[in-house]
């Protein structure tokens, strides 16, 4: 007679810990992800060309690599130098409304990167000129 009211409990934990875990490893890669973006970004050489970079690489970038979760939805801009990339995806879970995460906005991640553009060749372009005017 217990079993019956005990192994749909396990049932249920088993199937919560492997979800869990899908939402876990999905946020990190795609924290990982973000911020790869945002230092490969503003380390272009070209004017303006990181945000172009980024959105040409972020599938790229994106891959196939997360576990149960529907696609991947990035964005990318730049204010001045400070490169702000943006991306979202959620899991998809089967029982939504049993297995919600209220404080974590549901089963949504969300990752927001940032990064100052640097260009090693105009900084030391800049220092020479400071060096050879003292």
């Amino acid at each position: 007679m217990e079993a019956c009211f005990i192994m749909p409990w396990v049932i249920f934990m088993f199937v919560f810990l492997i979800y869990i875990s899908f939402y876990s490893y999905d946020k990190c890669v795609l924290f990982q992800d973000v911020y790869t973006l945002c230092l490969r970004g503003s380390i272009q050489k070209e004017e303006g060309g990181a945000v172009s970079y980024i959105n040409t690489h972020m599938n790229e970038q994106f891959g196939k690599k997360y576990f149960g979760t529907d696609k991947v939805v990035g964005s990318a801009e730049q204010h001045g130098q400070e490169i702000n990339v943006y991306a979202r995806c959620s899991v998809q879970v089967p029982f939504n409304h049993f297995m919600t995460m209220v404080k974590a906005g549901g089963w949504q991640i969300q990752a927001e990167g940032k990064a100052w553009e640097i260009n090693p060749t105009k900084l030391l372009r800049r220092f020479r000129m400071v060096e050879n005017f003292l």
